[in-house]
């Protein structure tokens, strides 16, 4: 697939963001156009939180995901968006080793989480070969309305097979 690079998110790619649009089930994911983030004062349309939370991740030069790595309750919680045509591909457990590594440098010796929506059994079982265990699922509120949500945090493997 090429050289993956961890990088700034721009301004420019989180307006890229916006115009992914996923399909069916998925468009839950889809962002409001820029305009409306920005009134809405979504942390994407801040600098200063793309800078400290966000990353943008290129393969060959070409944007094709970003990541989100911010600190919560005392751990640090990993959000990831896939360029829509990459969905499914295979590269979602490369992506999150990426973060996993980059949310290690940012906060050592904390625990490692993600909450993921439970319909999403793609984005699950890519988390779970990513070394990610079920904690706790629960209903949340979402922009969207309720959802149910699972809660999973990174558990170290020190074996060698995994």
């Amino acid at each position: 697939m090429g050289e993956y690079l961890v990088t700034s998110l721009s301004e420019d790619y989180a307006k890229e963001i916006c115009r992914w649009k996923y399909p069916g089930d998925y468009s839950v994911y889809n962002y409001p156009d820029w305009s409306v983030v920005v009134a809405n004062n979504f942390g994407i349309s801040f600098k200063e939180t793309r800078d400290s939370e966000f990353v943008a991740i290129l393969v060959n030069n070409k944007f094709i995901a970003y990541g989100r790595i911010r600190l919560s309750k005392g751990k640090s919680f990993i959000g990831i968006g896939l360029t829509p045509s990459y969905c499914g591909k295979g590269i979602g457990g490369s992506i999150m080793k990426l973060l996993i590594q980059e949310s290690k440098n940012r906060f050592p010796n904390c625990t490692i989480a993600l909450q993921v929506r439970s319909f999403n059994k793609r984005a699950i079982k890519c988390y779970k070969s990513a070394g990610f265990k079920i904690i706790d699922k629960y209903i949340a509120n979402a922009l969207n309305g309720k959802d149910e949500f699972i809660y999973m945090e990174y558990i170290e493997s020190n074996s060698k097979d995994n």
